[in-house]
């Protein structure tokens, strides 16, 4: 049985939120930069509908009070397209909210795979049918003592490739489940990828573990 020994990534922390509204871990680096062009589009729109009509104003009245004579003060005029001004600048305020969305997630990534080029970021180790043993919590791949760290720096880098782009399909790699972390063996002999969700562990186990049993 493998016992772990947990290591501390430094400055390995996504924020959650970039800004209120915006959740950084609610969505991918990708969508989060969909979702800036889409505020921009229609910021911009809003801005155009704006400044068309900016001259036309309206009169509404008066600032100072009303004497004998008349009213006195300034003629207040306002522009009736000022809404558009409004919903313009909270468009603007959401894109930039996604863009450090994006940017946050990308450099959790970029510190995750520090000389691990963006092709193997995506691919995924090849482990002999008794490489890998089940663990209560997760599995135990047993690498031996000179590769353990060099597997290790991988995974996480894999790991915190699936968190910034989705996990599923893409990332072309059972090990890839959300909630899974990894950790060196207290041996360091091994990795182990581990999670506190239930169902993160049964789906791990199944994806890595059931092609080796019928072998």
């Amino acid at each position: 049985m493998c016992k772990w020994l947990s290591f501390v990534l430094v400055g390995l922390v996504l924020p959650a939120c970039s800004s209120p509204g915006v959740q950084v871990q609610a969505a991918t680096e990708e969508d989060h930069t969909m979702r800036a062009a889409q505020e921009r589009q229609a910021a911009a729109v809003d801005r155009d509908k704006y400044e068309m009509q900016a001259a036309h104003l309206t009169q509404e009245g008066w600032d100072g009070p009303v004497g004998p004579d008349g009213p006195r003060g300034a003629l207040v005029l306002i522009n009736a397209n000022a809404p558009h001004l409004l919903d313009a600048q909270a468009h603007e305020r959401a894109a930039l909210a996604h863009e450090q969305a994006a940017g946050e997630l990308a450099k959790f990534e970029e510190a995750a795979c520090q000389g691990i080029s963006p092709a193997e970021r995506q691919s995924c180790p090849t482990l002999l049918s008794d490489a890998v043993s089940p663990l209560e919590n997760g599995i135990c791949i047993h690498v031996g003592p000179r590769r353990a760290a060099g597997v290790l720096a991988y995974l996480r880098c894999h790991l915190a490739f699936a968190r910034v782009h989705g996990y599923g399909e893409a990332t072309l790699c059972a090990f890839a489940v959300a909630d899974v972390t990894a950790q060196a063996t207290a041996d360091f002999k091994g990795v182990e990828l581990t999670s506190a969700n239930p169902q993160s562990v049964r789906t791990l186990q199944s994806l890595v573990l059931a092609p080796f049993r019928g072998m």
